[in-house]
């Protein structure tokens, strides 16, 4: 149909017409393209009940695509699809009610929407709630439930839930223990380019392919995951790492969820203004509410128990690419105290950034440490350990022998999760706050 029969009809009210109309302004097909236009089609088609287009509108304002973000105009529109059977809005909504900071009644709506996208058989649905039910995050295991979903789900060609089943092959939970296996399967989620999974591949040796048909479920009761294991890493500054905080599944769905939204990273200046610099070369996406689900929620809420802050007090979690040559110079976390009282500039809301969590997510990259210059102390990325120091000493002077790099990378990709916690909840004014201004750092 030619754009001007299309616009006629789109005219009339034809539902169907107005998406695919919508569809050409956003695309330029056959038209030139005009995103505020497509919106408006959109709109259009999703009061008339076109669920397609409700769904595609409560995806542009999730992700902030050309309009800025607007979450519950967004849950709106999803929940409208999903409503009329749309399984992709389903999980849509499941992982924005889910990934959430603010309230439970939004967890417990996000959980009945994962359940209905599950039933329906949409393959991501059914891999995060079988991550669910392993008791990953503090819920009662169901072995067999789990087991059947990440099945489900990896038959569907899912490649977290491919790399599920491979980590449970590795350790032997929930089947027989076969490192051969756990490698075919990696290589499995790799050939589905999940990103990851080659590198936990390469460390398996897998033995060509493996069917699913022939997996079996084995319930053991030895089948605890491996315990974090915190140590001390330096007292000057306080550095403390926490091994297998993550498993690698879940540092693969935070470098896959992350990775369609990368941007050029910029940093926040000791002004409190976000440019672009050459001292950071990465790329970056914040995970905001919108961008975030299941599993890196609980990422965020394990990062902040082993912290022991308030998860609100965490800035929105930082996930980083770092290819070859990339490197973040010799730099603070912390904003330079002498310049700002508290409530002024990047104090104004939570205050100072009193502590720093680094979340590694992979390996196999060669450089990419991270250095603190003036301690003489190097960090060797280990995938799913993660570093924390404290900004500011015990008196809350801040501490100049955090100072770090991170160093460039020589070969492969380097993935980073970065948090920064502040001394008040991230969104509070900081201005009403007790404490003045704070010390000169001691020379």
């Amino acid at each position: 149909m030619s754009i001007e029969a299309l616009s006629q009809a789109a005219q009339r009210g034809v539902p169907e017409a107005q998406l695919q109309l919508a569809i050409a302004y956003m695309t330029g097909e056959g038209v030139k393209q005009d995103p505020v236009m497509g919106r408006r089609w959109l709109e259009k088609a999703a009061q008339n009940g076109q669920s397609d287009a409700a769904r595609f509108l409560g995806l542009i304002y999730l992700r902030g695509l050309d309009t800025p973000p607007d979450l519950a105009r967004s849950e709106a529109l999803l929940a409208q699809a999903g409503a009329a059977g749309d399984v992709e809005a389903q999980w849509c909504l499941a992982s924005l009610q889910l990934g959430r900071r603010d309230t439970d009644r939004a967890r417990v709506a996000g959980r009945q929407q994962l359940e209905s996208a599950a039933r329906a058989g949409h393959p991501r649905a059914l891999c995060q709630l079988a991550w669910l039910l392993d008791g990953r995050s503090g819920e009662p295991v169901e072995p067999q439930a789990a087991f059947q979903m990440a099945l489900r789900a990896a038959r569907a060609g899912d490649g977290g839930a491919l790399l599920m089943l491979s980590e449970w092959s590795r350790l032997g939970r929930w089947l027989t223990r076969d490192l051969s296996r756990a490698g075919a399967l990696a290589q499995a989620a790799a050939e589905r380019n999940w990103l990851l999974a080659a590198e936990l591949a390469a460390a398996m040796a897998p033995a060509g392919p493996v069917s699913l048909e022939r997996l079996a479920f084995r319930e053991q009761a030895d089948t605890a995951w491996p315990a974090p294991a915190l140590s001390m890493a330096s007292w000057e500054p306080r550095v403390v790492l926490i091994r297998q905080l993550l498993n690698d599944f879940e540092c693969a769905e935070v470098v896959n969820a992350a990775s369609e939204h990368l941007a050029p990273s910029f940093i926040v200046d000791q002004d409190g203004d976000h440019v672009s610099d050459q001292i950071r070369s990465s790329t970056e996406v914040r995970l905001r509410d919108g961008l975030r689900n299941l599993v890196l929620n609980a990422v965020e809420e394990r990062m902040a128990a082993w912290s022991m802050v308030p998860v609100q007090h965490g800035e929105y979690p930082l996930v980083l690419r770092y290819q070859h040559g990339q490197s973040f110079e010799q730099h603070y976390d912390y904003f330079i105290p002498e310049r700002f009282a508290m409530g002024e500039g990047p104090l104004e809301l939570g205050g100072q950034r009193v502590a720093t969590q680094l979340l590694y997510l992979n390996t196999a990259f060669s450089g990419g440490e991270t250095r603190f210059d003036r301690a003489g102390l190097v960090i060797k990325p280990e995938r799913g350990m993660c570093m924390l120091f404290h900004n500011v000493k015990p008196d809350h002077n801040v501490d100049p022998l955090t100072r770090h790099t991170g160093v460039a990378v020589d070969a492969g990709v380097k993935w980073l999760l970065s948090r920064w916690i502040r001394e008040l909840p991230s969104d509070c004014p900081a201005a009403s706050h007790a404490r003045d201004v704070y010390k000169k750092p001691s020379e």
